[in-house]
C-alpha cells in the first residue's frame, strides 16, 4: 500500500495500529546510510574548517612581521629624502611624508545650503532654522556652538542622516542642486562615538576599510599605500599591529582609538568628510595633532567638516570656515576663523585679557557677556545682528578668504649648482650610488639601510647603477608638495585629473556626477572580503569558543546522565527526556548566537551607511558562525549519547540533534536582529521555551491532533526533531513495548510529522529534514530582513 520509493522500514504507526492499541508491530529501521554518509562528510568539513582556521590566525601572526618590516623601510626611506632635500636645499620648506595612495582622481566639491532647517516629527519643535552658507572645497571647516544649538543636527541634515526630523531646504553640490546621501562613494561620515571593530588589529581594520570602499579593481600595491598613508597622517604606525580592544579588553589608547575611527574613513578616500566631534574626550594636545592631520587632507582636494568643542585658540585658526550656531539653530556667524574675532567686537562685545577667544565666542551665544552698545541684550538678537549685516560689503569680506598662495618655487639651477659645489656632479654626469651614499652621509645619515637604500634608489629612479642628474633633481624638487611625485608614483596624473575636474563646467551634467556609479566590489566580493574579516575574527576569539566548548560538554553530560535508564521504550518519561535535551541544545544554541549580530549592531549601522551591502555582511557572518553551531551540536551530541547511555545507532541521535541546533541558530540570528542586546537573552528564552517547552512539550503533542495547537506545532522546529528523534527510537525498540501512557504521544507525533502525507512520500526523517530546513530559511529571511529594515535612519 505504500509508494515503491518509501523507505521499506519505515512504517506508518497509524497503519500498524489497526489492529488496536495494545496490537503495535513495526519493522526496526536504523538511519538510512545515505544519511549517515552526509553526517560524515558535515563532520569532516566542520573539522577542515576548525584545523584552517587556527593555521590561518597563525600565518597572519607571521605575515605582521614582514609588514612591520616594510612599514619602517618606508618610514626611512621618507626620512632619507627629506634629510637630502634639506641639504639640498636648505632654504625651502618640506613635508615629512608624501601621500602615495590617498590621491582623489574625481572633483572637487563646494557645498552650498540655503534656508536648512529640522524640525522633530514627535514634538513638531523646530530644533534647526534657516542656516544659509557655503563650504568652499579643499577647505577645513568647523561648526561650533553650545550645547543645545543644533550642530550635529546640522551636520545629519547635510548628510541626510537627520531620521528623527523633517529636513527642509536647498541643498547644492557645485552649484547642482543634489543629495551628498546620493554621494556614499564620495564622502565619508565620522560618528561622534568610536565604532570600531575591537578584535582586529589598527592595520587590519584600515585594510578592511580600504578594500571594500575603494573601486572595484584597486590593486594590492594601491591598498597598502592607502593604509601607509592613512597610517601616517593618523600618526598610528607604533600601534598598527595592536588589537583595538574593548572596555573589558585593553587595547590601544583612546586617543589612538579614535584616529582609528576617523581611519576608517580616510581609508575610503573622500572628496567630502564630516566628522562629528572627532576631539571630544581629548587633551588639548592630542585634539591638536588630529586637526593637523586632518588640515593636510585639504592639500589633496578633500573638504573637511566637523563639529567640535571648546578648541584651544591655536587649534581654532586652523580652519577656514566656522559656521557658529546659536540657540534654537540660528546662524550667528559665518566665515573665516581670523574674521570671528573682529565681526563680535564690530557689533559691542569686549574680550577680556587673557581670555580663549573660542572659549568667549560660546560665552557671547550663551548670552553670559553684556553687549556694551545694547542695554538689555539678549542671545536671540545675535541672530538679528548676522541676518542685517551678512550681505554687507564688510561682512561679505568675512566669509571668504582666498588662499595665500604658495611660494615661488625654487629653481631647478639651485639645485644644480648644489649639487656641483658640493659632490662635484656637473650637469652631464650621472649620479651613481656611492654619490648617494655621500650625500646621505653629508646629511647626517652614517649608515644607510641597505634595504631602504634600495628603495631609496627605486624611488629616484635608477636605471642599473646610476641615473641622470635631471632625474635626481626632479626627484628632489617632487619632495616639496603633499603628493608623491617620483619613479615609483603616477602622482601627476593624478593631479592633473584633480585640478581639471576643479575647473569644469558644471553646468548640463556636472563632471562629479561621472563618479557616482557604484565601482565599488560587488555583492559576491564583499562576501569574500568580509568572510575574511570575520575569520580573522574568530581566530582572536578562541578562549571565548574553548569556554563554549567546555560549557556545551558540561551540559551534554548533565542532561545526558538525567536520561540514563529512562531511555527505554517501556517508559513513559523518555520522549519527556528526549525533548528536554532537544530544548536545553536549542535553548544554548539560540543564546550563543545573540552574539552574531547583537553585539556590533553599531558596527552594521556604520558599515551599512557607508555602502557595504547587507546581504555580504550577513551572510558572511552567518557563514563563520554556522561551524560554530555544528561543532556545538556534534559536541554536546557526543557527551549526551556516552553520558546517558542511549540505545539505538549514534546516528539517529546526532541526526536529530543536528537538526535542533540548525533551526533555533536560526532563531537567535532573528532575536539578534530585532531586539536590544539588553533584552535579548530573555526574548530567546521565550521563544525556546514556548516551542519547546509548550507548544512540542510531548503531552501537547498527545493532545494536538483534531485542534489549532496542531497548526501551532507545525511551526514548531522541536515538533520536527523531537518527534523524529522519538519515533526513530521507537521504531528500533519496538513499538510493541511502547508503554500504553506514552502510546497518544507516539500517535500525535506521527499525526505531526505526517502533515500533507509528507511521511508517507519522504519519511519521518525526509519529512523532517524538509520541515526543518524550510523552519531555518524562513527564520533566517526574517533575520536579514530584521537587520536589513530596522534601524533604516542609522544606516544612512
Amino acid at each position: 500500500l505504500k509508494p515503491s520509493f518509501v523507505e521499506p522500514s519505515i512504517v506508518r504507526f497509524s497503519e500498524a495500529n489497526a489492529l488496536g492499541p495494545t496490537h503495535v508491530r513495526v519493522v526496526a529501521m536504523a538511519t538510512p546510510k545515505g544519511h549517515i554518509v552526509m553526517e560524515i562528510m558535515q563532520i569532516i568539513v566542520v573539522a577542515l574548517v576548525y584545523i584552517i582556521l587556527p593555521i590561518f590566525g597563525f600565518l597572519n601572526r607571521q605575515r605582521r612581521s614582514k609588514l612591520s618590516s616594510r612599514s619602517d623601510v618606508l618610514s626611512e626611506c621618507e626620512r632619507y629624502s627629506v634629510a637630502l632635500f634639506r641639504h639640498i636645499l636648505p632654504d625651502m620648506a618640506v613635508q615629512e611624508y608624501r601621500f602615495r595612495g590617498m590621491q582623489p582622481k574625481i572633483a572637487s566639491l563646494d557645498i552650498e545650503f540655503k534656508d536648512l532647517s529640522v524640525t522633530l516629527k514627535k514634538e513638531g519643535r523646530c530644533i534647526l532654522e534657516g542656516v544659509t552658507g557655503e563650504f568652499k572645497a579643499g577647505r577645513m571647516a568647523t561648526i561650533m556652538g553650545p550645547s543645545g544649538a543644533g550642530k550635529t543636527t546640522f551636520m545629519n541634515a547635510l548628510c541626510d542622516k537627520a531620521y528623527y526630523g523633517k529636513t527642509t531646504g536647498e541643498i547644492r553640490i557645485n552649484g547642482v542642486i543634489s543629495s551628498i546621501a546620493a554621494m556614499k562613494q564620495m564622502r565619508g561620515f565620522v560618528p561622534q562615538d568610536d565604532i570600531v571593530h575591537e578584535h582586529l588589529t589598527v592595520r587590519e581594520q584600515l585594510y578592511y576599510s580600504a578594500k571594500l570602499r575603494n573601486a572595484e579593481g584597486t590593486s594590492r600595491a594601491e591598498i597598502s599605500n592607502i593604509v601607509e598613508d592613512v597610517l601616517h597622517v593618523m600618526h598610528l604606525l607604533e600601534v598598527q599591529h595592536s588589537i583595538v580592544g574593548s572596555v573589558e579588553k585593553r587595547g590601544i589608547s583612546g586617543g589612538q582609538r579614535k584616529r582609528v575611527n576617523i581611519g576608517l574613513e580616510l581609508a575610503a578616500r573622500p572628496t567630502l568628510i564630516f566628522l562629528d566631534e572627532p576631539t571630544s574626550g581629548l587633551d588639548a594636545t592630542t585634539a591638536l595633532d588630529i586637526i593637523h592631520s586632518l588640515k593636510r587632507l585639504t592639500e589633496i582636494g578633500m573638504t573637511v567638516v566637523m563639529v567640535i568643542h571648546q578648541p584651544r585658540y591655536s587649534l581654532f585658526t586652523l580652519f577656514d570656515e566656522v559656521l557658529l550656531l546659536g540657540l534654537g539653530g540660528h546662524t550667528v556667524f559665518l566665515g573665516h576663523s581670523e574674521a570671528v574675532l573682529p565681526y563680535f567686537k564690530s557689533i559691542g562685545f569686549q574680550i577680556p585679557d587673557h581670555e580663549n577667544p573660542a572659549d568667549w565666542f560660546m560665552d557671547v551665544i550663551s548670552g553670559k557677556v553684556q553687549n556694551l552698545r545694547i542695554a538689555g541684550f539678549k542671545p536671540s538678537m545675535l541672530s538679528d545682528f548676522w541676518k542685517e549685516k551678512a550681505l554687507s560689503q564688510d561682512v561679505a569680506q568675512l566669509m571668504h578668504r582666498e588662499v595665500s598662495p604658495r611660494p615661488e618655487d625654487e629653481t631647478v639651477g639651485m639645485a644644480l649648482e648644489r649639487l656641483r659645489q658640493n659632490f662635484g656632479i656637473g650637469v652631464n654626469d650621472a649620479v651613481a650610488p656611492d654619490d648617494l651614499s655621500k650625500m646621505l652621509s653629508s646629511a647626517g645619515i652614517e649608515q644607510a639601510s641597505d634595504a631602504v637604500l634600495a628603495e631609496l634608489m627605486r624611488r629616484i629612479g635608477f636605471a642599473g647603477q646610476s641615473v641622470n642628474q635631471r632625474t635626481f633633481v626632479d626627484f628632489i624638487m617632487g619632495l616639496k608638495g603633499c603628493l608623491a611625485q617620483d619613479a615609483l608614483s603616477a602622482s601627476s596624473d593624478s593631479e592633473g585629473d584633480l585640478e581639471a575636474s576643479s575647473s569644469s563646467d558644471v553646468s548640463g551634467d556636472p563632471i562629479w556626477k561621472g563618479q557616482l556609479q557604484d565601482r565599488r566590489l560587488g555583492c559576491c566580493k564583499q562576501y569574500l572580503v568580509l568572510l575574511h574579516q570575520n575569520a580573522l575574527r574568530w581566530t582572536r576569539l578562541w578562549k571565548q569558543n574553548v569556554i563554549s566548548m567546555v560549557l556545551m560538554i558540561v551540559a551534554g553530560a548533565v542532561f545526558g546522565a538525567q536520561c540514563k535508564d529512562k531511555l527505554t521504550v517501556e517508559s513513559p518519561l523518555a520522549p519527556l527526556k528526549i525533548n528536554l535535551s532537544h530544548v536545553a541544545l536549542g535553548l544554548m544554541t539560540g543564546i550563543s548566537c545573540l552574539s552574531i549580530f547583537g553585539l556590533d549592531r553599531t558596527v552594521f549601522w556604520r558599515e551599512s551607511a557607508s555602502g557595504i551591502q547587507v546581504i555580504a555582511f550577513y551572510l558572511a557572518r552567518c557563514t563563520i558562525s554556522l561551524f560554530d553551531v555544528l561543532a556545538w551540536c556534534y559536541i554536546f551530541s557526543t557527551v549526551w549519547f556516552i553520558s546517558s547511555q542511549a540505545p539505538c545507532d549514534y546516528w539517529t541521535w546526532l541526526v536529530a540533534f543536528r537538526m535542533t541546533a540548525t533551526s533555533t541558530a536560526g532563531w537567535g540570528v532573528l532575536v539578534s536582529t530585532l531586539v536590544p542586546q539588553h533584552s535579548s537573552t530573555l526574548a530567546i528564552a521565550v521563544v525556546i521555551l514556548i516551542m519547546g517547552g509548550a507548544i512540542s512539550e510531548p503531552q501537547s503533542i498527545a493532545e494536538a491532533p483534531g485542534t489549532f495547537s496542531a497548526v501551532l506545532a507545525i511551526f514548531s522546529p522541536f515538533t520536527w526533531t523531537s518527534g523524529e528523534n522519538y519515533l526513530a527510537f521507537v521504531n528500533q525498540m519496538g513499538v510493541d513495548k511502547v508503554s500504553p501512557a506514552a502510546l497518544p504521544i507516539v500517535k500525535g507525533y506521527d499525526q505531526l510529522l505526517n502533515t500533507a502525507s509528507m511521511g508517507d512520500y519522504l519519511g519521518y526523517l525526509g519529512s523532517s529534514y524538509v520541515s526543518c530546513w524550510t523552519l531555518g530559511v524562513i527564520s533566517l529571511t526574517l533575520g536579514y530582513c530584521g537587520l536589513r529594515f530596522s534601524h533604516r535612519g542609522k544606516q544612512r
